[in-house]
C-alpha cells in the first residue's frame, strides 16, 4: 500500500506536526510496515527538514530547485502571492505523480484547492481524503468549490466533533463520508525526552502562567497581556511568559512597555522545545478566538498542567462540553478572566480537573489517531 501526504507549508504550524506524526503513527504501528510506503510530498522545498528522518518515510521532491528559502512567507499579501506560485510549479508535476505512481491514498493538508481542482483525474486511480485542519471559514468560494469537486473525495475528516457536525449542516459532503480523525498530538516518548531538557527562563526562581501560539490576531495576545497587566497585583502568580513568532511581535512587545509589565510579562520567541516550559509552568492560558483543536493547550493536559481558556469554538467547547476539565471564561471577557484565574489559584478541587484533562488528552496520541486513520485506509 502507498500513502501519500500534502501538506505545502510557508511557516512552522501544528499542523506541520500533524501530519509529520501521522505519518510516523503509520509506519510505527502497521502491522504490514514493511509493504507500508508513507511519502510526504515536498511542493517547493518545506519539506527538506525532514529528509532525513528515522521512520522511514520517505520526502518526494516535486521540484528540482529547493526555492522555500527565496519566496516570501509572511503577510497576507506576500503569502497569498507565494501560494500561487506554488499552486503553479506542482499542477503538472503533481498530476504526473498520481499518474504514474498511483498511490492507494493521497491526504491533503493545507492548500487543498490544487489537489482537488485536479480530483476529477487523480481520483480514478488514488483515493482522496480531505484533513481538516483547523476550523474552516465556510466562505461563498469554499463552499462553491467543495460542492462541484464533492464526488470526487474519498473522505473528509475533521479534527473535533463541532466541526464535523458544522460540515455535515452545510450539506457540501454527504454525511456518511465525514469522519472524525483527533490530531496525532501526543508523543509520549518525544514530550518524556525533551521535557527533561534545561531550559533558560527570564524569572527562574518565580511560578509563571505560559501562553503558546504564532504572535497573530487570532491568539489575541493582547488581550492577555492588557489583562494580566492591569491585574498583577490580584494574581499569587505575577509572571506570563508568551512562547511564540509572528506579525504582532513588535505591537505586544510595545504594549507591554505601554503597560510598565516588562518585568513581569516576556515575549520569549519561537522554541523548539516547549515542553521544558510546560513542565515548569503553573498553568497553561489560551485567549485565542478561535482553536481547532488547540495543540498546545492538549499538549498541557496531558502533561497534568491546569488549563485557563477561553470558551470558544471548537476545540475549547468541546473540551468544555466533555467534563470538568479546566478554566473557561468569555472571550474576551475582562471580568470572567479575572474571575477564571483567581479561582484556578485557589481551587480545592483542580486534581480532579486535571486528571479528567489528562483522561481527554489520551484520545490525540499517535497510536489513538492510528487506529481510527487505519480503519480509513484498509
Amino acid at each position: 500500500m502507498q500513502i501519500y501526504y500534502w501538506c505545502p507549508f510557508l511557516t512552522k504550524i501544528a499542523t506541520i506536526d500533524a501530519v509529520k506524526n501521522s505519518a510516523i503513527a503509520l509506519k510505527k504501528y502497521s502491522n504490514d510496515s514493511q509493504n507500508l510506503t508513507v511519502k510526504i510530498l515536498n511542493s517547493f522545498g518545506e519539506w527538506d527538514f525532514f529528509k532525513n528522518n528515522n521512520f522511514n518515510i520517505g520526502v518526494h521532491e516535486m521540484q528540482k530547485i529547493n526555492a522555500y528559502n527565496f519566496f516570501p512567507k509572511n503577510g497576507l499579501f506576500y503569502s497569498r502571492f507565494t501560494f500561487i506560485i506554488i499552486f503553479i510549479l506542482n499542477f503538472f508535476p503533481l498530476l504526473k505523480l498520481i499518474k504514474k505512481q498511483k498511490p492507494d491514498y493521497i491526504i491533503i493538508h493545507l492548500l487543498t484547492i490544487l489537489p482537488i481542482i485536479l480530483s476529477p483525474f487523480i481520483s480514478k486511480h488514488t483515493k482522496i481524503i480531505l484533513r481538516i485542519s483547523g476550523l474552516p471559514k465556510m466562505h461563498f468560494l469554499r463552499k462553491v468549490l467543495w460542492k462541484f469537486f464533492a464526488k470526487y473525495i474519498f473522505l473528509i475528516t475533521t479534527p473535533t466533533n463541532l466541526t464535523k457536525k458544522l460540515l455535515i449542516e452545510n450539506k457540501i459532503f454527504e454525511a456518511d463520508k465525514i469522519k472524525l480523525l483527533r490530531d496525532p498530538i501526543i508523543s509520549s516518548k518525544n514530550i518524556n525526552n525533551l521535557r527533561k531538557r534545561k531550559i533558560d527562563i527570564p524569572c527562574p526562581n518565580d511560578e509563571f502562567y505560559l501562553a503558546i501560539g504564532r504572535l497573530t490576531g487570532q491568539k489575541n495576545f493582547s488581550f492577555l497581556i492588557k489583562m494580566f497587566a492591569k491585574n498583577i497585583n490580584k494574581f499569587k502568580i505575577k509572571k506570563l511568559l508568551i512562547i511564540g513568532s509572528g506579525e504582532e511581535f513588535k505591537y505586544l512587545n510595545k504594549l507591554i512597555l505601554k503597560n510598565n509589565a516588562q518585568n513581569n510579562i516576556y515575549l520569549l520567541g519561537f522554541k523548539k522545545n516547549v515542553y521544558s516550559y510546560i513542565k515548569k509552568s503553573s498553568a497553561i492560558i489560551s485567549t485565542a478566538l478561535y482553536e481547532d483543536p488547540g495543540f498546545a493547550l492538549i499538549e498541557a493536559c496531558y502533561m497534568k498542567k491546569k488549563i485557563i481558556c477561553s470558551l470558544v469554538n471548537n476545540g475549547p467547547i468541546e473540551m468544555h462540553n466533555h467534563s470538568n476539565m479546566g478554566y473557561f471564561f468569555k472571550s474576551d471577557n475582562a471580568d470572567d478572566f479575572l474571575e477564571k484565574i483567581t479561582f484556578s489559584e485557589n481551587d480545592p478541587d483542580s486534581k480532579v480537573k486535571i486528571k479528567n484533562a489528562l483522561i481527554f488528552a489520551k484520545n490525540f496520541t499517535l497510536y489513538s489517531h492510528f487506529k481510527n486513520l487505519n480503519n480509513f485506509v484498509r
